[in-house]
């Protein structure tokens, strides 16, 4: 067992002394938990729970929400009452205090999420489709007899972008419009009552149901009484609204919010939002229950990236730069009521696939370089990778690759590195770039650095390019702050 936490064991039933085995102990006996459990009797069963049979193969809900910062939450340390249902989860699950995503765009992060795979190696390192060669954890899940149903809640997410590959059901529907700019999407309560329907209809067979909430989007707009919980005590200081999308120095000019220029107000709205959705969050746990399947579901939390909130002189925005405030998220994952805790080991998005195949006892048949995170061992000195590349904005394309508590980020485009001590230094705000005694540390990350930019384990031989885009669809993108 490691020092992170003690998890991860195989029970016999029927044992008086109800004996536990590490999975050192079965990797003894030629037995691999992240592969195939077939070599294992029948009356044996993977868990850290308490008496969990698995006669089935469980249910797997994914829940993503879009723009989420991990320290915003209850349970990740944040002041407010944010996040009341979540924050109650996070207790009955393991919790994942340092969770990187692969990207600050939403479609590269999700990419990742469903691939296992990382952005230039799924050809979405931008808002574009995704490509049909990706195989995703729906394409694998439905071939062993899955149903693999999504309810999404992003304009960008919509099926004819490639999106809804894999699914059975893929419901993109965007009947709602944000107050501001008219975007078409879908509040947290009709996303919650969608896939409750899907819950109810489909619990009798295994299921794979991704959950995606746009909510903490920008403009922050939270609905009643949310746009009020968080409005007392706020930072009063003021801002510029800037005249582009860009997050620095100002607010950007998509997330505008009437008259009101006070970094405080913005914050609170954003907070509102995040209240707003775990209400949501609330109720689809509470359905689980109801129904008989929270305890033999595999229940995973987590968010495509971050948000800007004022570090490094950056407000409101995501998508450029991979700074700490933007690539950190959220990760909760639940698979019976053993497994609990904090994890304050690395890890990252490219993790949630091999964790689910490994948990379902599915060989792997992919390269993949994530791990199982309910097996007993997370590996120390792990290469966590992002990248920013964006077709619009060149000045963008960023790189960055942390081990254990450093962190280096490349600017591509001016051949520019910034060299970070996150345990230190958590606000990256103290380059240690051109400061003596790590020269070393430098050589190697930047050696890593160059040597993720261009591994490709998929070796997919195709260009992927955007989706054509009507009239319409280039407003939309304009309105989300994506395009000029």
């Amino acid at each position: 067992m490691t020092k992170q936490l003690k998890i991860g064991f195989i029970q016999a039933k029927g044992e008086e002394s109800r004996k536990l085995i590490t999975r050192r102990s079965v990797l003894k006996h030629g037995v691999d938990m992240g592969l195939t459990l077939a070599g294992i009797s029948s009356s044996l069963f993977v868990s850290g729970c308490r008496r969990m049979r698995c006669e089935r193969q469980p249910h797997i809900i994914m829940v993503v929400v879009d723009t989420l910062r991990s320290d915003h939450l209850g349970c990740y340390g944040y002041l407010r009452n944010t996040s009341p249902n979540i924050d109650a989860f996070a207790k009955e699950a393991l919790l994942f205090e340092k969770c990187f995503s692969h990207s600050s765009i939403t479609c590269a992060s999700v990419a990742s999420i469903l691939s296992g795979f990382l952005p230039h190696e799924t050809k979405v390192v931008d808002n574009i489709p995704l490509p049909t060669k990706v195989k995703t954890v729906p394409n694998i899940l439905r071939k062993t007899g899955y149903r693999t149903m999504a309810v999404v809640s992003n304009w960008i997410l919509r099926s004819q972008c490639g999106w809804a590959s894999g699914f059975d059901v893929y419901d993109d529907t965007l009947d709602d419009l944000e107050i501001v700019r008219h975007m078409p999407e879908r509040i947290a309560a009709n996303t919650t009552a969608r896939a409750i329907e899907l819950l109810r209809s489909h619990s009798d067979k295994p299921m794979f149901l991704w959950i995606h909430y746009q909510d903490p989007h920008g403009p922050y707009t939270p609905q009643n009484p949310y746009d009020k919980t968080f409005s007392d005590g706020y930072d009063k200081r003021s801002i510029a609204l800037n005249d582009s999308f860009s997050g620095y120095g100002g607010i950007p000019s998509y997330q505008k919010l009437g008259e009101h220029r006070q970094v405080g107000y913005y914050i609170s709205q954003y907070d509102g939002e995040i209240g707003y959705m775990d209400t949501g969050f609330g109720d689809l746990i509470t359905e689980l229950k109801r129904l008989g399947i929270y305890e033999e579901s595999m229940i995973i939390f987590s968010a495509d990236h971050g948000e800007g909130m004022g570090e490094h002189d950056y407000y409101f925005a995501h998508g450029e730069n991979l700074y700490r405030s933007i690539i950190q998220v959220p990760l909760i994952v639940r698979y019976g009521s053993g497994r609990t805790g904090r994890i304050s080991s690395y890890v990252q998005h490219i993790d949630i696939v091999p964790t689910i195949l490994g948990t379902i006892g599915l060989k792997q048949q992919l390269p993949y370089r994530g791990i199982n995170l309910l097996a007993d061992h997370i590996p120390d000195e792990r290469e966590i990778f992002s990248e920013l590349q964006v077709a619009e904005f060149k000045d963008r394309n960023l790189f960055s690759v942390s081990v254990d508590d450093l962190k280096l980020i490349y600017q591509l485009y001016n051949d520019k590195y910034e060299l970070y001590n996150l345990n230190k230094d958590p606000q990256e705000l103290n380059d240690l770039v051109s400061q003596g005694g790590y020269e070393m540390a430098l050589r190697g990350l930047k050696g890593k650095l160059n040597r993720m930019r261009y591994e490709d384990l998929l070796g997919l031989n195709i260009v992927n390019k955007p989706h054509k885009l009507t009239d319409k669809e280039v407003r939309n993108l304009r309105s989300l702050g994506y395009l000029k």
